[in-house]
């Protein structure tokens, strides 16, 4: 890039030296010329002298312009941490075969250098995998000090995102509650910011069963940066298997061979060639199978000992197993007997993530631990030695500072292994209960607090890693004791912090379990009740964001069936049931039974009056989101006028806090003009609808940033509103015959289109990330994506988008969803465009019925369809009726409230202050 800068530069100092000569070459001769010529040769003469001139002076003045803006406006030089890389071993040895060979396969795509590069390091536990990435990592940290060189743990698809999400906190992007924003910002750095590595360390399957398929790439995909991301991406692995479809580079890694084995041996041990029998190190190292973690570990025993390499090999068997578990064996024994309490600190971090163990948690929650662990965390004079022993023997890690509270320890998986092997079913049991108490300690009481949000990220890793170990002492076995409640109330946060995150397929695993272990706990039925009740409401919340629309149904009864037994004991259990009673509404809404979902919306309405009465001055928000989803469920029935009533109640609903508004106040207030945008344009009312939800759009970029899914649902609706003015615009242009004014209409044809898809593109790419887990947003976005490169002239591709929301929809809902219909009522119309006029017709017809079936025969939705299924049948008489349908129905929607045509102040009445009779 700097080269061709460069040139072009030369170029145009070239040009500029040649301009000026000519120019003052010729001014030179015109005296010469003037005494020799006379008439036209001396024009000509002069007037070449005046263009060469006036370009000479535009070069020149547009040459300099360009150097001082240059000179003006200094270069934007991102900020880069500093790495993160693990320390290398000072005993690594060797393995420059292995450094050559992942450069040669980075070397080798240079031909796609402007995309990202991925090399797998797979091979057996033990291997130096690690090692070898930190040392190609350390060397990239070297060679490229502008650009980002950072290692992520990946010992599980949890710990990885938050491992990615403390990345993005450290390069500058801003939190979010949504951890797919902030995901997506952070490639969006990676992508401005190339030439980064990413080192991967220790991906592992998501399941432990080792008959399942070995696919290393199964739930990572989500958590790597797009092939549009220049840089590189190291993975370590055990996994073999699988990653054809991410890479063809892949190295496996052996042990290490024997001049290198005892090479490494000498250097731990701390011996020269002449100190040590090489067939005794060799003997040892074909025992150990040449792995540097069991050589590490068994020269550490006999660095420490002070004994021989002979000696040594006299305490193992005369066959090691092939699990290497002999040297940790020695290791151990040797330890616990100077610091007894070392094997349990072992134990404990076990049935933790194998890394980052905050020390800060032990220490200040120490009290849910054995006693004798509990002693030796209070004394120094026993702690600080035993983890030296520990990690001398490099049976744990240590890494950050004390002093500044970021010492953590780490434990080698296959370390966990051996320690496990040597527990018995009793102190399985006891030491998954002491993980569990400890983990629901330290998390956060409040999950769903910003504030704390880095907090539950440091700890989820552990979260998840106790709550799984524990799954298989989960019935009878777990006593109904502190850790019962403590494991309860741990996945009762960790489901809350998930849910807020916008995870809501993990929240739902969570809360289901806390459900089930509620449900089994033993307790009397009193004792528990409003955690049971919280429980299973929201086990259906996640169940209808996920659009499990029959589960959450029956969740909603079964929660509600449990309040209904305990009304009247005491305002928690209120607002609870009204909670009940508006989840249940919204389930029956997206089953398209308004009325029974306008019961349940006004009987929590009702709970809210009742309680309003016996607690004069009480006020809630919930109140006002109630009367907002009443409009929603009008809206969604084609009553659009009542939907703009209820939306005018919801704005009065809203409690008034003075001079400070509190943010959820003010984003309400955004959604409601946001319902009220959308009422607009099922009216037809487009330059209302632009108002409403660009008003809400500036919003919600404000509060919750570009990538938020609520501003993203905003930003859909407003980039569909101006599809369909470019539409417009594009019909009276063609009815226009004066020049000017048909060129004007053209060109804010095409501004309206870019605009939409400005705003429609990111929303897609959003979705498209979770569209495993929320299909039926995905097709929404879908559908509008269609009818816009429709309008774009895309028809191929405007029928291929469609046809994936259509297959989308049906297998999600079945043939008779209006979702279905939704997205047919935009194929035919491209179809009709496309010249398939047959197709169409029979695709809007079938729109007409399930439209009529599920909705009704005076729905919004049925205007476009008979519009357009005028324009498909041959029948005039025909025609006629479809388009008298349309004009019926579309003169229906304006029957009681005016057309919004006033941009509305903030914080304003959402309906005009007259209104037609109700």
């Amino acid at each position: 890039m700097g080269a061709a800068r460069s040139s072009a530069d030369t170029r145009r100092r070239g040009l500029r030296i040649g301009l000026y000569t000519a120019t003052t070459g010729s001014v030179a001769v015109l005296p010469i010329v003037a005494d020799h010529a006379n008439g036209p040769a001396l024009w000509a003469v002069v007037s070449v002298t005046g263009v060469l001139a006036a370009a000479s002076a535009f070069f020149t003045r547009h040459s300099l312009g360009r150097g001082s803006a240059a000179q003006e406006e200094p270069v934007e030089i991102p900020l880069i941490p500093p790495h993160n890389l693990p320390s290398l071993s000072r005993y690594f040895t060797g393995r420059d075969a292995e450094l050559r060979r992942i450069d040669e396969m980075l070397a080798g795509t240079s031909e796609s250098a402007a995309s990202r590069r991925v090399v797998v390091i797979h091979g057996i536990g033990g291997a130096g995998k690690t090692q070898l990435a930190v040392r190609h990592a350390r060397t990239h940290a070297q060679t490229h000090t502008h650009a980002l060189t950072w290692w992520l743990p990946a010992t599980s698809t949890e710990r990885l995102r938050d491992k990615l999400l403390e990345l993005a906190a450290i390069v500058g992007i801003p939190a979010h509650e949504s951890e797919y924003v902030v995901l997506s910002r952070l490639w969006g750095w990676l992508r401005d910011n190339p030439g980064w590595l990413l080192v991967y360390d220790n991906v592992q399957r998501d399941t432990d069963d080792a008959e399942s398929p070995a696919d290393g790439t199964h739930g990572l995909q989500q958590f790597l940066p797009p092939d549009q991301c220049e840089g590189t991406i190291l993975i370590t692995t055990r996994v073999r298997q699988g990653w054809a479809e991410l890479t063809d580079h892949r190295l496996e890694l052996l042990g290490l061979g024997p001049t290198e084995g005892r090479a490494f041996l000498r250097r731990r041990i701390d011996v020269g060639p002449e100190d040590a029998d090489t067939e005794q190190l060799d003997a040892l190292g074909r025992q150990l199978g040449w792995l540097p973690l069991d050589l590490e570990t068994a020269g550490a025993y006999i660095e420490q000992e002070g004994i021989t390499v002979e000696e040594y090999l006299a305490q193992l068997p005369d066959h090691t197993s092939t699990n290497g578990f002999e040297t940790f064996r020695l290791s151990v024994e040797k330890i616990s007997r100077d610091a007894p309490e070392a094997e349990n600190l072992l134990r404990l971090c076990s049935y933790l993530a194998s890394e980052d163990v905050p020390h800060a948690a032990l220490y200040e929650h120490r009290a849910v631990l054995p006693e004798g662990l509990r002693r030796a965390m209070e004394s120094r004079r026993v702690f600080r030695p035993m983890v030296r022993e520990l990690v001398e023997h490099s049976l744990l890690t240590v890494s950050g500072d004390q002093r500044r509270g970021s010492l953590t320890f780490g434990v080698h998986p296959r370390v966990r292994q051996f320690i496990r092997s040597r527990m018995d079913q009793e102190a399985r049991v006891q030491w998954s209960q002491v993980a569990v108490r400890l983990v629901e300690a330290a998390f956060p009481a409040w999950p769903e607090q910003p504030e704390v949000r880095s907090a539950c990220e440091r700890l989820m890793p552990h979260a998840d890693a106790v709550i799984t170990e524990v799954s298989w002492a989960s019935d009878d076995r777990i006593e109904y004791g502190k850790a019962r409640w403590a494991l309860i109330e741990l996945l009762h946060r960790v489901g809350v912090y998930q849910e807020q995150r916008c995870n809501w397929t993990r929240a739902l695993t969570f809360f289901q379990w806390e459900a089930e272990l509620r449900q089994d706990s033993g307790a009397p039925d009193g004792e528990d009740a409003l955690g049971r009740v919280t429980a299973q409401l929201a086990v259906a919340r996640q169940h209808y964001l996920l659009a499990h629309l029959d589960e959450a149904h029956e969740e909603c009864l079964k929660a509600l069936e449990q309040c209904r037994r305990h009304t009247g004991d005491g305002p928690a259990f209120v607002e609870l049931e009204a909670l009940c009673h508006r989840q249940y509404g919204g389930v029956l809404r997206e089953k398209i039974l308004f009325d029974e979902a306008l019961d349940a919306v006004r009987e929590a309405i009702r709970i809210y009056e009742n309680y309003e009465h016996q607690e004069p001055g009480w006020e809630s928000l919930e109140w006002a989101v109630a009367e907002q989803e009443i409009g929603m469920i009008h809206r969604n029935a084609g009553r659009l006028s009542l939907a703009l009533e209820s939306y005018a109640r919801a704005e009065a609903r809203i409690p008034q806090r003075g001079s400070q508004v509190p943010a959820r106040h003010v984003l309400f207030r955004a959604m409601l003009r946001r319902d009220v945008g959308i009422v607009a344009q099922d009216r037809g009312d487009l330059a209302t609808a632009e108002t409403m939800l660009g008003d809400a759009l500036a919003v919600f970029r404000e509060h919750r940033g570009l990538e938020d899914f609520e501003t993203s649902q905003v930003a859909k609706f407003l980039a569909d509103v101006r599809r369909r003015q470019a539409e417009d615009l594009r019909e009276r242009a063609r009815g226009v015959w004066q020049p000017l004014h048909r060129r004007e209409l053209r060109r804010q044809w095409r501004e309206k289109l870019r605009s939409a898809s400005e705003l429609l593109e990111p929303v897609l790419e959003l979705h498209y990330n979770r569209s495993e887990a929320e299909p039926h947003k995905y097709a929404a976005c879908l559908n509008k994506m269609g009818s816009l490169q429709a309008a774009r002239g895309q028809l191929t591709e405007a029928l291929r988008t469609l046809d994936r929301a259509h297959g989308i929809y049906t297998q999600k809902y079945g043939i008779d969803h209006h979702y279905r219909a939704k997205t047919l009522s935009r194929l035919g119309p491209v179809m009709l465009t496309a010249g398939d006029r047959a197709g169409a017709e029979m695709v809007l017809r079938e729109a007409e019925r399930i439209f009529r079936a599920r909705l009704g025969d005076d729905h919004p939705s049925l205007v476009a369809v008979y519009e357009r299924l005028a324009e498909c049948t041959d029948d005039p008489a025909e025609a006629a009726a479809f388009l008298a349908g349309a004009r019926r129905i579309g003169a229906a929607l304006w029957l009681d409230t005016p057309p919004l045509t006033d941009p509305l102040p903030p914080g304003g009445a959402l309906l005009p202050s007259e209104t037609g009779p109700s």
